[in-house]
């Protein structure tokens, strides 16, 4: 379960080069992490996913691109880890940092991933290479290269990503409640109940106020009391994404984001995982509250802009 939930973080970081917005790659990247009924829906990507780097789709046509991660790893990333991991930078690298190793952990995952994708592939899959131009082979070649990157972190060094996410989170570094989160979900720390209640309040948070891998994370919760949310928050969260993906990237890709949402959803109902659905008194909340996510989604365009 780990394992999926740190192969998206691998994914959401290799399709973040270059940036071109969200897309359909999200849900190839996010549907890869489950395993089945019992595997964590994000996230991040996740063990990390709304501070992994935002996921690109490299479709033409894309718009005013959302923030970049940091490069791919190198020897000056390196070292960057080893002075978080030495108490040094700021609550942001210390973010990045975690956010680098906890990608770098998935890269072998996420290799396997595209080759399963290639043999076997998918209607999404599909969608995604038609609509980008790329090859599965183009995927897998540059998700090896990814993986050869990450090289240069030993197996001590990735490990101690989890330690990076909680002092990124305790010195108050944006967005880090929902990866750090994650993590404990993932890897079935015990956690204090003040301490959970916190995080999940501040995950939440994130996500309305607009971050999309946030709103990525939350779409792919369907075990909605783990990450401290109901049903109709995630159906907001989820429709949200979806038609942000579409003011992103144009109308084809948003069909195709829900039509590779709806297979995951299909697969998880015969599972016996997927919630029931939402009354009309319940989907007229969802709608609201999606509503006002776009729209902080708008604002927060305008400053970063």
């Amino acid at each position: 379960m780990v394992v999926g939930a740190a192969a998206l973080v691998a994914g959401s970081w290799l399709l973040s080069q270059p940036g071109d917005g969200p897309g359909l790659a999200d849900d190839v990247a996010a549907a890869s992490s489950a395993s089945g009924p019992a595997a964590p829906m994000p996230a991040a990507k996740v063990e990390a996913a709304s501070t992994a780097p935002v996921l690109a789709s490299s479709a033409p046509g894309s718009t005013s691109p959302l923030p970049r991660a940091p490069g791919w790893p190198t020897d000056a990333s390196l070292r960057q880890v080893q002075r978080a991991l030495d108490g040094q930078g700021t609550p942001k690298d210390l973010l990045e940092a975690a956010t680098m190793l906890s990608a770098c952990q998935g890269a072998d995952a996420f290799v396997d991933q595209q080759y399963r994708e290639r043999d076997q592939p998918s209607p999404t899959g599909r969608q995604l290479e038609r609509i980008t131009g790329r090859s599965s082979q183009d995927w897998i070649r540059q998700s090896q290269d990814f993986q050869r990157q990450c090289q240069v972190f030993d197996a001590a060094t990735l490990a101690r990503g989890p330690e990076l996410l909680k002092r990124a989170y305790d010195t108050g570094a944006k967005d880090a409640a929902l990866p750090y989160l994650q993590w404990l979900n993932t890897s079935r720390q015990p956690i204090d109940p003040e301490l959970r209640d916190r995080l999940q309040r501040d995950a939440r948070q994130t996500a309305e106020d607009g971050d999309f891998m946030a709103l990525l994370s939350y779409s792919f919760a369907f075990d909605v009391s783990a990450m401290g949310i109901t049903e109709v928050q995630r159906q907001a969260y989820k429709e949200a994404r979806l038609r942000i993906v579409g003011l992103m990237s144009g109308a084809e890709m948003e069909k195709a984001s829900r039509d590779g949402m709806a297979d995951t959803e299909r697969m998880m109902g015969q599972w016996g995982a997927l919630p029931p659905p939402l009354t009309a008194e319940q989907q007229r909340e969802a709608d609201a509250l999606a509503a006002r996510v776009i729209e902080a989604w708008r604002k927060r365009q305008g400053k970063q802009g």
